[in-house]
C-alpha cells in the first residue's frame, strides 16, 4: 500500500469521526430583545439554535426565528471547556444601552462557544445578558 493510499484512508476516517462528533441537539430560547449575531440584526422572539461542524473543524450555529422568518449562521471562533454543571443551556449577549450582540452559546455539554463581538469588554457601560434555553431534541 502506498503512502498516498494510507493518507487517503486516514483522511477519510478522520472525516467520518468528525462528522460523528457534531453536536446532535437543538435548543430553544426566548430572547426578549433585538440583537446582532454574525453582523445581522435579529428581532426579539423565540429562537431555535442548532450546531453543525464545517470543513476544517469549525463549529457553525444556525439561529432561526420562524415567526419573523429570519435566521443567521454564526461561526464560533473559540470555546471554553467548563464543568458540565457550570455551563447550563444558555445564550449570552453583550449589551451597551439597547444594542445587544450574541457573544456566547452554551449548549449544555460542558463547552461554551464564543463569537466575535464589537463591544469592548472593558467598557463600564457594557453588561452581559444571559438567556436560559432548553434542549428541544437530540437528533
Amino acid at each position: 500500500m502506498t503512502n498516498f493510499t494510507k493518507n487517503t484512508i486516514i483522511a477519510a476516517a478522520a472525516l467520518l469521526v468528525a462528522a460523528g462528533l457534531a453536536p446532535a441537539q437543538t435548543i430553544r430560547a426566548e430572547v426578549p430583545f433585538g440583537f446582532r449575531a454574525a453582523g445581522t440584526v435579529l428581532p426579539p422572539g423565540s429562537y431555535q439554535v442548532s450546531a453543525n461542524y464545517m470543513g476544517g473543524g469549525s463549529l457553525m450555529f444556525h439561529l432561526s426565528n420562524n415567526d419573523a422568518r429570519r435566521s443567521v449562521l454564526a461561526v464560533a471562533y473559540s470555546h471554553d471547556i467548563q464543568k458540565a454543571n457550570s455551563a447550563p443551556v444558555s445564550l449570552t449577549f453583550s449589551c451597551k444601552d439597547t444594542d445587544c450582540e450574541l457573544v456566547q452559546i452554551a449548549p449544555g455539554t460542558g463547552t461554551a462557544y464564543k463569537f466575535w463581538n464589537q463591544s469592548p469588554e472593558k467598557d463600564p457601560k457594557v453588561r452581559l445578558a444571559v438567556i436560559r434555553a432548553v434542549l428541544v431534541n437530540a437528533r
